[in-house]
This record gives C-alpha cells, sequence and structure tokens, in this order.
C-alpha cells in the first residue's frame, strides 16, 4: 500500500523510496528513457510508452552499443571482427547485455557464418538486430525492440556527435514522435523509406514485405482495418513517381512534395 516514488525523467520505473532510487542509479542511469518493454502477441518484444508524448518530441536518443567497421561492398574491415564483436558485448553493463541477448534473430540471415567459428548464434543476433550506416555496422538496442508499422507514430535517424578525440564519431539514433502518443501506446516506426518498394496492392504488398523483411506486417493498414489506404498510397506512389531528380520548375517540384506530405500524413 506504499506509495511508490517513479523516476521523473523516464516514468518508466518506480522505487519504494528515495535510498533505493540512489542505489540502482549506477544500473539504471545508461537507459533512463521513457518507454518499457512489453510482449506482444504475434509479434514478440517491442516498446510502449511510458507516459503521454507530443508530436514532435523527442523520445530518446539510442547511442550504438556495438560497432563494426564494413567497407564498400559491406564486408567486415578487421579480419578478426569476431574477437571485436565479442569484446563489445562483453564490456556492455550487465543489464545491456542481458537485453543483447534476448534479442531475436531472423532466419534469413546467413552471412558472415562460416567466419563466425563457434559463436553462429552470436553473431546472428547482431547482424538481424544492427543497422549499416555509412561504413559502420552498428547495433542500437533500443531502436532494435521497435516494431515496424506502415502508419507508424515514430520515426528514427542518425546523426552524428563529434566527440573530444579527433575522428571520433557517435553515431546515435534519434527518435521522434510523429504523432500524439498515449501512455501505455506502442511506440512503432517503419521500417522502410521508399513508398514505391512494395506497391500498393496489398496482397502483392505482404508477400514482398515478408521476402524483405522476414516477417508478415500485422499493422492496421496491412491487416484491412483502414478504409481507402489502397487508394491512397496508389496516389502516393503516383506522385513519388512523378518527382524529377534534377528539377528545373521548382514551383511545379513544391506542389508535388506539398501534396506527397498530405497524402502521407493520410
Amino acid at each position: 500500500k506504499k506509495v511508490l516514488l517513479t523516476c521523473i525523467n523516464c516514468h518508466a520505473i518506480t522505487y519504494c523510496g528515495v535510498e533505493c532510487q540512489k542505489i540502482d542509479w549506477p544500473r539504471h542511469e545508461w537507459n533512463c528513457v521513457p518507454v518499457m518493454v512489453t510482449e506482444f502477441p504475434g509479434k514478440g518484444r517491442g516498446l510502449v510508452a511510458a507516459r503521454d508524448i507530443e508530436t514532435g518530441e523527442v523520445i530518446f536518443e539510442d547511442k550504438a552499443v556495438i560497432q563494426l567497421a564494413i567497407n564498400a561492398e559491406r564486408q567486415f574491415v578487421d579480419p578478426e571482427f569476431m574477437t571485436s564483436l565479442k569484446q563489445q558485448i562483453d564490456s556492455l553493463p550487465t543489464e545491456a547485455r542481458a537485453q543483447f541477448y534476448k534479442l531475436t534473430t531472423r532466419d534469413d540471415i546467413a552471412k558472415y557464418d562460416e567466419s563466425s567459428g563457434g559463436d553462429k548464434e552470436i553473431l546472428k543476433l547482431f547482424l538481424s538486430n544492427s543497422k549499416i550506416r555509412r561504413f559502420n555496422n552498428l547495433l542500437h538496442l533500443n531502436i532494435a525492440l521497435i516494431n515496424h508499422s506502415c502508419a507508424p507514430n515514430a520515426t528514427n535517424g542518425v546523426f552524428s556527435k563529434r566527440s573530444k578525440q579527433v575522428g571520433d564519431d557517435d553515431l546515435s539514433v534519434e527518435l521522434r514522435a510523429i504523432k500524439n502518443i498515449s501512455k501505455g501506446e506502442e511506440i512503432t516506426v517503419c521500417y522502410f523509406f521508399d513508398v514505391k518498394k512494395f506497391g500498393s496492392i496489398p496482397r502483392k504488398r505482404k508477400t514482398a514485405f515478408k521476402k524483405d523483411q522476414g516477417f508478415d506486417c500485422k499493422c492496421p493498414i496491412c491487416l484491412g482495418q483502414v478504409q481507402d489506404q489502397e487508394k491512397t498510397l496508389k496516389k502516393l506512389i503516383e506522385f513519388h513517381n512523378k518527382l524529377n531528380p534534377t528539377p528545373s520548375d521548382w514551383k511545379r517540384e513544391a506542389g508535388l512534395r506539398s501534396r506527397i506530405v498530405d497524402l502521407t500524413m493520410e
């Protein structure tokens, strides 16, 4: 019956008293963000908002916890990349390391299996949840937990913070709300940026998406719970196709992009 103290920064964790909160801060500090991990039937784990979040608000910045350099052919530069991967995992905070081993893998990830030695599952965990940014393969633990939706309420992008050491970049990901998100609501992002990639025909779109992403999309649009989306998507693709890579008529281009914004919001 005792009133619990809530972390005023993230609202995601509660304590029985100030003393316990102070003791737990070294563990909690690395990931004090306003989200909670929740199990979703049929989808696995995902993130929900621990408090109300407004449109435009930065939900959190997620620093890459593991970083492996790659070349233009997307091959690992370091021939001892498995040693580096395991060392970076071992150096993670205890809770972060536990979170890494709870990540799920994709069945179609087979790249570098022959180079992993006896650590095939560790490599699959990393490759299934990391993203290639510039010439790095990066793992952001919080971003890796966000589920996909074709009608997302958040978006993310990489930005570079130049650290004190020359030539050393902190490649973080910023997660920002693009709609008002209520406490307890799942936070979702769209896994692709090219609206033309999967087309507008529902059946073909779902088949192509599963082949590309490795899972069935169960968002409201793909489940047919939102009316007129096929028509809206068809128009959106049509306007994207009309864009000129090297426009000369900027007034026309601005009009097209304005319409694309309106259709995207629909």
